[in-house]
């Protein structure tokens, strides 16, 4: 299963669109630096709103943060049918796993084998330290060093196959409607989420307050509950989790 990536921290990216704008010498700038804030004739900007959708991973490069993130919350094997991985600018990166765990009788022949047993799994996985880190370079200036890590604070819980059906449902419905955006709302500090489901469903959103996107984050976040909770605590978060995948399919077969 490969990860689609690129080099740079999407923040990072929208940092450098803002300070490029603040310095160009360009008539339009200096025109709006003589507006008085205060007029009741200055037209009032506003904040681009989160779209009601998630957008496409930016793909082509296969090393970078997005890359080193992935390699070290996520290991790769046929058990992982979805994951949240969240990257916030100012904390350490964590994932949300569901893992569909098979054994068969004939591993080996798959024309042959039998299911034997079967197990989903929510597995919760933070980086003890951030992976996107700076370093010092000569002359005083400082780069990004990034590397994968295997420092990883790792929780996991048994779920059943009805409640992984439910999840994987919801999960399913949000990413088939990932698309570009109209604008770009990303903004200088917040928090990057990236959603996979099997079969090559990837999608992404900054910091979402509003559809989809936020209740699809809210509903990775339980989850990440249910991995972490103790076994008699596990359930509140459970019905919590199918209260939110209920609404997401609401609002999927509501927009068809």
């Amino acid at each position: 299963m490969g990860f689609p990536n690129v080099k740079m921290k999407p923040n990072i990216h929208a940092l450098a669109v803002a300070t490029a704008f603040i310095f160009c010498g360009s008539a339009r700038a200096q025109e709006e630096a003589e507006i008085d804030p205060f007029s009741a004739e200055t037209p009032v900007s506003e904040q681009p709103s989160n779209p009601d959708h998630l957008e496409p991973i930016p793909p082509y490069e296969f090393d970078g943060y997005n890359q080193a993130v992935f390699q070290s919350l996520v290991e790769k094997n046929e058990s992982v049918e979805a994951w949240m991985i969240v990257m916030p600018s100012f904390s350490p990166e964590y994932a949300v796993i569901l893992r569909h765990l098979m054994k068969f009788s004939e591993p080996d022949d798959p024309f042959d084998r039998k299911l034997e047993s079967e197990l989903w799994v929510v597995e919760s996985v933070e980086a003890r330290k951030q992976i996107w880190r700076w370093k010092e370079i000569e002359g005083g200036g400082m780069e990004p060093d990034i590397k994968v890590t295997m420092e990883l604070n790792r929780k996991r819980a048994e779920v059943t196959g009805e409640f992984a059906a439910a999840i994987l449902s919801a999960w399913e419905s949000v990413l088939r409607e990932t698309r570009y955006p109209e604008m770009d709302h990303h903004g200088l500090d917040g928090t990057t989420y990236q959603f996979y489901r099997d079969h090559g469903l990837f999608g992404e959103i900054w910091s979402p307050t509003t559809g989809p996107p936020r209740v699809l984050a809210e509903l990775g976040h339980e989850l990440g509950e249910v991995a972490q909770a103790a076994e008699g605590n596990r359930g509140k978060h459970m019905e919590k989790c199918l209260k939110l995948a209920q609404e997401l399919r609401a609002s999927s077969a509501k927009s068809e």
